[in-house]
């Protein structure tokens, strides 16, 4: 699909792509270090909490084992499995069932974003306007946020054997953590639409609320769309062009903006992660 697009529009928008302001995107590719940075303190308080943290190389090597198996697992999801391989078997339902619950925390950010986008708008892009789809995200969000923050008491429906027992005591002794995890999500959030605006801003398209309120719906949209592996690579770039070429704006530049970030937010660090990644002694 992203092909037989571009392939309609080359004509015309190649020779209106521009790369005017390189400094722009120097910047939004130093923005990756924050941004690893926090996903890095997601982790070491998730450890923190289950009274692992003790060992920085462990929390190292297992943090960036699960970008690599994030990048290879249907969206993103895997993280869990690079994580809790360098622990031993009885806690790994825990990390399995925290990590996924820190997962969680990302995704409730990037609707609480596609929400405020929705209502400021009055539209979801792709889907269509009118209240009926709004109130459909509303609902929806809201349902997901008192999942989360309710977290222990759905966890207590399951039985002790199945050894999410523990998880539900860490969660229910420690409710900062929940708050934590949204915090850091949200900056994570506020990181990734900085470098997309900047790296569209230094291809010379114009830096406006409109362009910041459309990023949102994109991360929003690409979110709830399945993807099986290497960072929802091709569904980002689909949704990037479908929502903000119809706003005018370059579609190669679109095209170049959405690469980068995966480049850069995806498929850097995983390849960190490969590079000094060592065998687990667990």
């Amino acid at each position: 699909m992203l092909y037989m697009h571009l392939n309609g529009v080359a004509d015309r928008v190649w020779s209106d792509f521009k790369f005017e302001r390189p400094l722009f995107l120097v910047i939004a590719v130093v923005l990756v270090f924050p941004n690893i940075w926090i996903a890095y303190l997601k982790w070491k308080a998730t450890l923190k909490v289950m009274e692992l943290g003790t060992d920085q190389n462990r929390t190292m090597q297992s943090f960036f084992a699960g970008v690599v198996m994030g990048m290879v697992t249907p969206n993103m999801m895997g993280n869990f499995i690079g994580r809790f391989y360098y622990f031993d078997k009885e806690q790994r339902p825990t990390i399995t069932i925290l990590t996924l619950f820190s997962n969680f925390a990302q995704l409730l950010a990037t609707l609480l974003f596609g929400v405020v986008s929705a209502l400021i708008l009055g539209e979801i892009y792709i889907v269509g306007e009118g209240t009926y789809y709004i109130a459909i995200l509303i609902g929806g969000t809201l349902l997901a946020f008192l999942g989360y923050f309710y977290s222990d008491r759905v966890l207590n429906l399951a039985k002790k054997k199945l050894n999410i027992y523990r998880s539900r005591e860490i969660l229910k002794s420690h409710p900062k953590y929940r708050w934590l995890l949204i915090g850091y999500s949200m900056m994570r959030f506020a990181i990734f639409t900085l470098q997309f605006s900047l790296v569209m801003y230094s291809f010379g398209e114009s830096y406006s609320w409109e362009l910041i309120l459309a990023i949102w719906q994109v991360y929003m949209i690409t979110l709830v769309i399945p993807s099986l592996f290497f960072g929802k690579l091709g569904i980002k770039e689909f949704v990037s062009i479908s929502v903000l070429g119809a706003l005018g704006m370059n579609e190669f530049s679109i095209l170049f903006t959405s690469l980068i970030i995966w480049f850069v937010n995806s498929l850097t660090p995983a390849l960190v992660g490969l590079i000094i990644c060592k065998p687990s002694k667990a």
